[in-house]
């Protein structure tokens, strides 16, 4: 029996794969020579790229004349005509594109001003002049951009373009979901020698000081093996000195980093007023140590523009909103300050700063009562996106809110009226120390800051959002807590909330607008009552006078300080979803039962964190209701089930369209209908449904309502003076009746998102879950203090880790390189790994699963597909499957694939493929001929296997027996269900298997086919197909398998508006006809735009000959016909191996 030999690059021999793959590892030979490699490879891509993007259209593509490359690529190279044909087009064709619907676009920023343009000197960057006039008004013009790939195109209201553009900057890592998927940098640190100055670390003393400062103070307070590797990294770097730490002072160090007169009274630094102990930080000082940021600059935007969508399936340009300075109000705002007249002897140019803020109270702790009230402040300057993240330091901790004591809660006694209106007062108070007398001054006549750019610039700000939820709101607002007129923007009284979505309640709700004017008078002659006549603040007179619209007697300092400057604290107060929605209609609709919660268990898991494991209790989750119509079908009998199914549909589809990202004039005019449909429906469901059923509450709520009862009778015993009274003793709860109701602000929110979207912007903007997120900086800093002066810490440590983020931006870092970041490049199509350590030999892998109906005609199948495989790299047309030759009889087996997408919103996200999980499911893209009259736009399949063959071709025109790699995976299909869903009909698409027999039910796939992942439920009320739990096929595994399933298309964001098709912006296959599916290519937005007239030219082909595979054979490049992700992976390889990092070639 002979034994195979692995022999290395460096004639050393080993007789096992795993001794050989592991001496690979540590070769240096084999690095030098792959290193080389790489070199040449690189060298010839970027010679390839230049003569493409060359003006010389007749010149022919220079090839590198590399001996290395040479030996590898020579099989695959066409031969002239005549000769025999490779693997590989000609070099004439090999620029050729495919048809841009069938292409994966890489996102890209909306365009930029172009280089002609930028790279003109303006007329003027500001300056102050010296002539006592008020500069002239600015002229109403345009500047428009060239529309990008996408139809996107930018409109600034100026006759120039911006002065500072900050799309320039944005990478496609900025764009990108993925994790890990930022660029790879090769600066080193600054070192301390090299500069010859320490004052960019003060008040550390050197850098190797600055490091450990920094791991300590923003690494984390509790350190994990990332961490740790971490410090590993930094002990052991080449800048690191141990005798620059020995004799560093920390204690030093940290009372210089929190102390208030650091910097030398720089104004960023804490504020304690004694009056009311309160700890804040000036808005004005915020302001210039933002703008004062180069980090944050770049991506700063000083003018907002109107972004527009004009795609070739559209007549017209459509408004696209996403950010906040894309919006009217932001818009409105720049607009109203150019055409004011300019201040006093200066032409400097005007910019908005849009401030919006978050506050919320929080407990510190899990167990206890220590509370924080932090304020947070962000720039509607800024991307959304960045906004959350913790990782981009956005949030601007701007004051920590006191409330009031205990003992005045004592002192005070049982009257609550007092209490509340105390509370009321001094939060009105507190916010008056921020909105002080210098922010009034820049709010009227703006701040002028040298900004990173080095142009002068004057900034008004101007409040434009302020998120919190509604018992925060109404203390905000002024406005009675579920008051009579619960809504904070209307008088809308609550007998009349359940109109929501009619015609009269939206006329109402304008015409019944709060208004400040009236709010003012009332709320003077109120406090005249009560602080002139000693009247009570629960006293008849005051309530008769403020009762009926809801207001209370206390002034709001908003209103007073800003309200003469334009700005209105109702419009301020935008909506929340995650309060108002996703705890609020939703969890007073949602009703527990045991039969819920065993299906919610069932119901597989999509995404990294999109749908998680359910729980044993599923009534503890908020994403319950992008999987609840499959786990309510059939709970109720009909016609009771279809009003249920018809109400859950709608509530789902009104959230997924309420939290998109990025909108358009038609979907906002769906969600309109949608938002009175579901008003409709609710109404309907109660006359219908609740009406037939007698509910009680639930056990463990009656049992809250007792105990609660019974800590309410103690606490007024105690509070009785010299009276010694035993609590009551609860007598035994009972589960009283249950009448559905849904006359409550929150139901009466529901018709204020559209008009909120379509002047603030998108719902995930001013969402309370930012600062929601924020909460964690403060909860984390609280483990670092001694838990009894806890807020003046708080306060310290917040300056230590900014200033230490302000002495890095000042540094230029390397960034952490995974190992990972081959499998996450999002520039491919797809990834799957490169090992060869999981052989499948096809021969016995057939013979041990004889019988089994998945794999018949296995091999024919596999080797069709391979030879269609080839049929599109090269122009062969042989139909012999025996040209096909499969080296070793082995197919190598991979745990998962990464699959990256565009999304509707213009981004870069992922899904991973794993067959061995409930995250099987791919969708792929229909054909005109596969849709016929059941009009699905999409197929659907179950991944067996993910896999990778070496074939070699011995037909006619090969050239000798190189080996190519052809990645497919193992698929079984969906067949869908005879009826045709849709948004009218307000069902989900349904799925079934077809019959083991059947011969389309499993087939091979290219992976370059697949659109995304997909998320589908078991149709429960149908049942299971093998009760016995006992299957036919190992292979398959169906004795899982459902009668039915379910498309979710309500699962994300981007799978809804694949469903609403045409309507994605960065779904560019829906903006054109159907006319053949086929593979896509990865090609940047340069590529698109520079082939359109091709793309024309192949669109009539495929119109006259639907069969003419010409186009796709040609619009392959070279690195694309061996593998989609080639390059992307030599490129890392490439850099992985000038960082000295070890390559790993696992999954």
């Amino acid at each position: 029996m002979s034994v195979s030999a692995y022999t290395c690059m460096c004639k050393r021999t080993f007789t096992t794969q795993n001794h050989f793959s592991q001496h690979q590892h540590s070769c240096l030979h084999t690095k030098k020579c792959l290193s080389s490699a790489i070199s040449s490879l690189k060298e010839f891509v970027s010679r390839r790229k230049r003569v493409r993007t060359s003006c010389n259209d007749n010149s022919t593509a220079e090839i590198v004349d590399s001996p290395i490359l040479s030996s590898n690529l020579s099989a695959y190279r066409r031969p002239p005509s005549g000769e025999a044909r490779g693997f590989t087009a000609s070099e004439q064709s090999e620029n050729c594109q495919l048809p841009k619907r069938f292409r994966d676009i890489i996102p890209q920023a909306p365009p930029t001003v172009p280089s002609e343009v930028r790279d003109r000197p303006p007329a003027s960057v500001g300056q102050v002049v010296t002539s006592s006039e008020r500069p002239a008004l600015l002229s109403h013009s345009i500047f428009r951009m060239q529309p990008n790939v996408f139809g996107l195109v930018r409109q600034y209201f100026s006759s120039t373009p911006p002065s500072h553009d900050p799309e320039e900057y944005v990478t496609l890592a900025d764009l990108s979901f993925i994790p890990n998927s930022g660029p790879i940098t090769e600066e080193q640190p600054h070192s301390p020698t090299a500069s010859g100055s320490k004052s960019q670390y003060y008040p550390y003393p050197n850098h190797s000081a600055f490091q450990l400062g920094d791991w300590s103070w923003n690494q984390g307070v509790r350190k994990s093996q990332g961490d740790y590797m971490k410090l590993v990294g930094i002990l052991s770097g080449g800048t690191f000195d141990v005798a620059d730490v020995s004799s560093t002072c920390w204690k030093q160090i940290n009372s210089q980093l929190g102390a208030n007169e650091y910097d030398k009274g720089d104004g960023e630094e804490w504020e304690d007023e004694d009056a009311a102990d309160l700890y804040h930080r000036s808005l004005v000082a915020v302001m210039r140590e933002k703008l004062a940021n180069t980090r944050d600059n770049r991506l700063f935007h000083y003018e907002p523009y109107q972004l527009l969508w004009s795609p070739p399936h559209l007549n017209t340009e459509v408004p696209i909103y996403g950010d906040l300075y894309t919006f009217p109000a932001f818009l409105d705002a720049h607009r109203t300050l150019q055409g004011m007249p300019g201040e006093p002897s200066c032409d400097l140019p005007r910019v908005i700063a849009g401030l919006m803020f978050w506050s919320d109270a929080t407990q510190l702790t899990s167990f206890g009562n220590t509370k924080l009230w932090p304020t947070y402040m962000y720039f509607g300057n800024e991307s959304k996106y960045r906004h959350c993240k913790p990782s981009c330091n956005l949030s601007n901790h701007v004051a920590y809110f006191e409330m009031l004591p205990d003992s005045f809660k004592d002192f005070a006694g049982f009257n609550s009226d007092c209490t509340t209106h105390c509370q009321r007062e001094l939060f009105h108070e507190q916010w008056k120390i921020l909105l002080d007398d210098e922010f009034l001054e820049v709010y009227e006549h703006g701040i002028v800051i040298h900004c990173c750019d080095g142009i002068t610039r004057r900034f008004y700000p101007r409040i434009f959002t302020y998120s919190a939820d509604y018992p925060e709101k109404v203390l905000i607002a002024m406005v009675r807590n579920l008051g009579g007129c619960p809504c904070l923007h209307c008088l809308i009284p609550k007998v009349r909330i359940q109109n929501m979505g009619m015609p009269q309640d939206r006329q109402q709700c304008e015409t019944l607008e709060r208004n400040d004017d009236r709010r003012r008078v009332m709320v003077s002659t109120a406090w005249s009552l009560i602080y002139e006549n000693d009247y009570g603040v629960g006293s008849t007179a005051v309530e008769g006078l403020l009762k009926s619209q809801s207001w209370v007697p206390t002034s709001n300092v908003f209103s007073d300080r800003l309200a003469d400057l334009g700005f209105n604290i109702f419009h301020a107060l935008v909506v929340d979803l995650l309060h108002k929605f996703e705890i609020g209609i939703w969890k007073m609709l949602f009703s527990l039962v045991h039969k819920l919660d065993e299906r919610y268990r069932q119901t597989p898991t999509f995404g990294p964190a999109t749908i998680r494991k359910f729980l044993a209790n599923a009534s503890d989750l908020n994403y319950l209701l992008q999987c609840t119509i499959p786990v309510f079908d059939g709970l109720l009998p009909e016609p009771h089930n279809q009003t249920v199914m018809q109400l859950l549909f709608t509530m789902a589809h009104w959230h997924r369209l309420a939290k998109l990202q990025m909108h358009s004039d038609l979907t906002l005019n769906i969600m309109d209908q949608v938002t009175s449909t579901v008003g409709q429906q609710f109404r309907n469901f109660k006359a219908t449904v609740c009406s037939a059923y007698n509910t009680q509450e639930l056990c463990q709520e009656a049992e809250a309502r007792a105990r609660c009862n019974v800590k309410r009778t103690a606490k007024r015993a105690v509070g009785q003076q010299g009276k010694q009274m035993e609590p009551a003793i609860s007598p035994k709860h009972t589960q009283r009746n249950k009448v559905f109701n849904f006359q409550t602000y929150k139901f009466h929110a529901l018709g204020d998102y559209i008009s909120t979207i379509r002047l603030y912007g998108m719902s995930d903007s001013y969402s309370s879950e930012p600062g929601e997120l924020e909460h964690r900086s403060p909860k984390a800093r609280y483990s670092r203090t001694d838990h009894k002066s806890f807020v003046k810490q708080l306060t310290c440590i917040e300056c230590r880790q900014a200033r230490i983020h302000h002495i890095g931006n000042k540094i230029v870092h390397r960034p952490h390189v995974e190992i990972a970041e081959m499998a996450r490049s999002p520039d491919v199509h797809h990834h799957i790994g490169m090992t060869q350590k999981y052989p499948i030999h096809i021969g016995t892998y057939l013979r041990s699963h004889e019988g089994d109906p998945a794999i018949k005609n296995f091999l024919l199948k596999l080797k069709q597909h391979l030879l269609q495989h080839i049929h599109k790299l090269t122009d062969i047309s042989s139909e012999d499957t025996n040209t096909i030759i499969i080296k070793d009889d082995h197919l190598y087996h991979h745990n998962i694939a990464r699959f990256n997408y565009t999304t509707y919103d213009v981004r870069r996200a992922q899904d991973v493929v794993n067959p061995c999980t409930s995250h099987c499911n791919v969708m792929v893209l229909s054909s005109d001929n596969d849709m016929g009259l059941e009009g699905h736009r999409f197929i659907y399949g179950k991944v067996l296997g993910v896999y990778h063959v070496n074939v070699i071709y011995v037909g006619v025109s090969m050239i000798d027996f190189t080996p190519l790699r052809v990645e497919f995976l193992w698929v079984r299909w969906y067949k869908p269900m005879e009826q045709v869903s849709s948004w009218d009909t307000s069902t989900l698409d349904r799925l079934r298997f077809p019959p083991m027999d059947d011969e389309s039910s499993f087939n091979f796939v290219d992976p370059e086919d697949i659109l995304r992942g997909c998320h589908i439920i078991p149709a429960f009320a149908r049942g299971k197909r093998h009760y016995d739990g006992l299957g036919v096929s190992a292979c398959a595994g169906d004795k899982e398998d459902w009668h039915e399933y379910y498309i979710n298309q309500f699962v994300d964001r981007d799978m809804l508006m694949r469903f609403h098709f045409g309507l994605g912006v960065g779904h560019v296959y829906s903006h054109y006809h159907f006319t053949q599916v086929k593979p896509r290519e990865v090609v940047t937005g340069d590529e698109v735009e520079d082939t359109d007239e091709e793309d024309a030219n192949e669109e009539d082909a495929n119109e006259e000959d639907a069969d003419d595979a010409d186009s796709i054979r040609d619009g392959l490049t070279l690195e694309e016909r061996f593998n989609s992700s080639n390059e992307s992976l030599l490129s890392q390889f490439g850099q992985m191996y000038d960082s000295e990092l070890e390559v790993d070639y696992e999954n």
